[in-house]
């Protein structure tokens, strides 16, 4: 092996320790046994028909703006008793762990959009299609990120969350946009 190929995966290898580092949060982390656990969750968590269009327009209310005054309240309001929500960063099934993790995620930005492009309803399953736009502060400048994903929700009878499951490319989002591991990130997505 060549001192560049080492050079390479050492270099990969400590991307890879400060991507693991930053996903850190209350939650639990996404892992291998996400897809299991979403299995579950689509098990457990039915889902209702009877107040689909109140619960969309809840959710779209709610996520429009990370930034926005009672974003916090509506979270808390958002979610039933019972849920299962994954982002592709964090999971989780408590209601205060969320409020707190999106607390913290909101307090970090300057700026936050998320638009509703469409949404498919089959039974109880509703898809959203979005693009999410923010702005935060990284060692000293400002970031804007521009980002599309979707959401996989079903609501309970009151319209509320009882499972969302997000599917959008944080790693392109978020880390792509940082001093030293965006570089990296920018690299191994060229090189694929």
């Amino acid at each position: 092996m060549n001192k560049s190929t080492l050079l390479q995966m050492i270099l990969l290898a400590f991307l890879a320790a400060l991507l693991t580092a930053a996903c850190t949060g209350t939650g639990k982390r996404s892992s291998d046994n996400t897809v299991a656990a979403y299995e579950a969750a689509l098990d457990t968590h039915a889902g209702q028909t009877a107040a689909i269009d109140s619960g969309l327009e809840a959710f779209r209310r709610t996520y429009a703006d990370f930034t926005a005054e009672r974003f916090i309240d509506r979270v808390g309001d958002l979610y039933a008793e019972r849920f299962y929500f994954n982002d592709t960063l964090h999971t989780f099934t408590r209601r205060a762990e969320l409020v707190d993790y999106m607390r913290r995620t909101a307090a970090g930005l300057s700026s936050s959009r998320i638009t509703v492009h469409q949404v498919i309803t089959e039974k109880t399953d509703v898809f959203v299609r979005w693009t999410m736009q923010f702005t935060t502060r990284v060692a000293g400048r400002d970031i804007t990120s521009d980002s599309i994903g979707m959401s996989h929700l079903r609501f309970d009878e009151h319209g509320r969350i009882v499972l969302h499951q997000d599917y959008w490319d944080s790693g392109h989002a978020l880390y792509a946009h940082l001093p030293i591991v965006g570089f990296f990130v920018r690299r191994a997505r060229s090189s694929m």
